[in-house]
């Protein structure tokens, strides 16, 4: 804990780029409420939360702080209510970022969680940050509710995105209404996205898998949540092969199989051209 007049100074360096808090241990110093004050810190464009116990100061101190120029963003904690979720994605949608922002990092890993199932909307409040390539979005204790509709506004705010990964809820059933059509119409808006890991929802195949496939040649790794067994692995698998052609296996997540996709994805891949490797 360092006064204001260390804080003022600290904003106004014009060679500080990265600024690190890490937390580390339980029985912390309160943060004085009188150097909770208004800064904007000019030149910072890293900026990191690590190992917190008590996630209240440094939401005040997001709350009223500025960053114009940050580009990174990342925050860890081991104890976070679902207030102080909404309260972190209201405040990081404020820190006046909205242009430069690329990446952003938020982990809650609440092992001893006990409680309601409740549900977090984070995806609006980054809708703002229009050159976003790397958002990352990691809570054992919360749902992280998505739907068609939101997936496809978000892709089509975000058309620089690499990285999306939604990893919430430990080993419960998650809250999605993704479905696979709607995945493909969202993705198809971001042609450099790489790595996408999200929890879907397969009660029906919404895509004939005899269609003219749109492909999307630069998604190398995939993620899917499911909230139900599967229903037909071999369309399934025919479906990511027309549609995901650089996409060789689909990634468990909490230990939902995807074994009977990836065994007819593997079989589908043999008979087939490999992937040009300069595809982007």
């Amino acid at each position: 804990m360092v006064d204001w007049a260390t804080w003022k100074h600290l904003s106004h360096l014009p060679t500080l780029r990265k600024l690190e808090i890490d937390q580390g241990y339980n029985d912390h110093p309160s943060l004085p409420k009188q150097d909770i004050v208004n800064l904007s810190f000019l030149h910072i464009t890293s900026l990191s939360f690590q190992q917190l116990y008590d996630a209240g100061d440094i939401i005040t101190v997001m709350q009223h702080w500025q960053f114009p120029s940050l580009k990174e963003f990342e925050f860890e904690a081991h104890r976070f209510s679902s207030e102080q979720a909404e309260q972190l994605f209201h405040a990081l949608s404020h820190c006046n970022a909205c242009r430069t922002l690329e990446e952003i990092s938020i982990c809650c890993y609440d092992d001893n969680f006990v409680g309601d199932d409740e549900s977090l909307t984070p995806i609006p409040h980054f809708l703002c940050f229009t050159q976003l390539q790397t958002l990352k979005l990691m809570f054992n204790n919360f749902y992280i509710y998505l739907d068609n509709d939101m997936l496809l506004q978000a892709m089509s705010t975000w058309p620089h995105i690499r990285t999306l990964e939604i990893d919430d809820s430990g080993d419960r059933v998650p809250s999605s209404e993704i479905s696979l059509r709607g995945l493909f119409t969202a993705i198809g808006l971001c042609p450099q996205l790489h790595t996408l890991q999200v929890p879907i929802k397969i009660a029906t195949i919404d895509i004939n898998p005899d269609a003219e496939p749109i492909q999307h040649t630069s998604l190398r790794s995939l993620a899917l949540d499911l909230s139900e067994f599967l229903i037909d692995a071999e369309t399934i698998a025919r479906i990511i092969s027309a549609w995901l052609p650089c996409v060789d296996r689909v990634q468990n997540i909490n230990g939902l199989s995807w074994l009977q996709v990836n065994r007819h994805l593997r079989s589908l891949r043999t008979a087939t051209a490999p992937c040009v490797a300069g595809a982007s």
